[in-house]
């Protein structure tokens, strides 16, 4: 009778395995590469699923590799530096993105940004780097915009604020932003020489 049992007991692992193991086996691996133009890696961009942001950036070598359980059905990477480029995902295991310079996004012309799911962004800084295309954050949180040298003219719902105000602001209460320069800029004057950033908050 125990050998019986013990039998059946085999017989069910053997059929139906173990399920954690089987759970497991669900995930699908996706190495994701992303490139410039130049067909150059493109280091330290955002990754984002069904604009989504995931927390790790691309490495040394552009590439960023995930295991999913369900797969996205768009694909995003962006570049502070060089813009914003999507894909519709079609299942492979590998796929390549290509980012050229401001892709999709004419920063001679307002740029509006919307604020997409800002829960995920721990501050101003972590924000402005993962939703304003063209805007550098550098060492010690410098803001400038591509193509200047020096701070940017900050607006907040219409006024010329320090970068100090800016610093305090709460991503979630950020409606939109506004890059301009150019011609674009000339509506501040001198002020607008390096361009400028403009919030509008909730």
């Amino acid at each position: 009778m125990k050998k019986r049992n013990l039998l059946l007991i085999l017989t069910l692992i053997f059929l139906f395995g173990n399920p954690i193991s089987t759970f497991s086996q669900s995930q699908k691996n996706l190495t994701i590469v992303v490139k410039d133009s130049q067909n150059n890696p493109v280091s330290g961009a955002v990754i984002l699923f069904d604009n989504k942001r995931l927390k790790r950036w691309t490495n040394k070598r552009g590439e960023y590799k995930i295991k999913y359980d369900k797969p996205p059905k768009e694909i995003s990477a962006f570049s502070p530096k060089l813009g914003i480029s999507k894909v519709n995902y079609n299942g492979k295991s590998k796929i390549k993105i290509v980012i050229r310079d401001a892709n999709d996004l004419d920063l001679q012309q307002n740029q509006n940004v919307k604020n997409l799911d800002a829960k995920q962004y721990k501050d101003i800084y972590d924000y402005l780097r993962g939703q304003v295309p063209g805007v550098h954050i550098g060492p010690s949180n410098a803001i400038s915009i591509r193509g200047f040298m020096g701070n940017p003219l900050f607006v907040l719902n219409g006024g010329a604020v320090d970068q100090d105000v800016i610093t305090s602001l709460v991503p979630t209460n950020i409606k939109s932003v506004r890059v301009l320069k150019g011609s674009e800029a000339a509506i501040y004057g001198l002020r607008g020489s390096k361009g400028i950033i403009e919030f509008t908050t909730f």
